[in-house]
C-alpha cells in the first residue's frame, strides 16, 4: 500500500512538473519584424511584444509595442508614469508577467511604468484606476 502511494505521488509530481514546463514553453514564435531583443508579454487572453531603449543624447526612452502578429502598436518616446526622469538602459528590464501588464504601456522590473507620449494622459488615468482598484503596492512585481 505504501509503495502504491509513493508511485502515485511520484507520478503526480512528474505530471505537475511536465505541465509547468510545457506551459512555460508555449511562447509563440517572434514575428520576423519584431526585434530579437523584444520581450514577450503574457496577457490574460493574448500576448504582445515590447522593447525599450534609452537615448542618452535626448534623455528619453523609446519603446516599441507589437501585437502578437507583429503589427506595430507604438513606436515612440515613452514617458515615466511617476513623472520622474527617463529610465536608463540598465533600468529597462521589462516585466513579462504581472498583474498590471497591458498592451498600451510598459511595466519595468523596478516597479516603474512607461507610457506612450502620444497617449500619456489617457493611459495614466487608466493606470490610476487600475492601481486604485487593486490596492497592492507590489502589483507590478513580476510573477515568479
Amino acid at each position: 500500500m505504501a509503495n502504491q502511494r509513493y508511485e502515485l505521488t511520484a507520478f503526480l509530481g512528474i505530471m505537475t512538473l511536465t505541465s509547468i514546463l510545457w506551459l512555460e514553453g508555449c511562447m509563440p514564435s517572434r514575428p520576423s519584424n519584431v526585434p530579437a531583443d523584444s520581450v514577450y508579454i503574457v496577457g490574460a487572453d493574448v500576448g504582445w511584444w515590447q522593447r525599450c531603449s534609452y537615448d542618452p543624447k535626448e534623455d528619453v526612452d523609446y519603446c516599441q509595442i507589437y501585437n502578437l502578429g507583429g503589427r506595430v502598436l507604438f513606436d515612440e518616446v515613452f514617458l515615466p508614469y511617476d513623472g520622474g526622469k527617463a529610465a536608463k538602459e540598465d533600468e529597462l528590464k521589462i516585466v513579462s508577467r504581472s498583474n498590471l501588464t497591458g498592451p498600451y504601456y510598459v511595466c519595468l522590473e523596478n516597479g516603474r511604468i512607461l507610457i506612450p507620449k502620444s497617449d500619456f494622459e489617457n493611459q495614466k488615468r487608466f493606470i490610476d484606476w487600475r492601481l486604485s482598484r487593486h490596492g497592492d503596492p507590489h502589483i507590478i512585481q513580476p510573477h515568479k
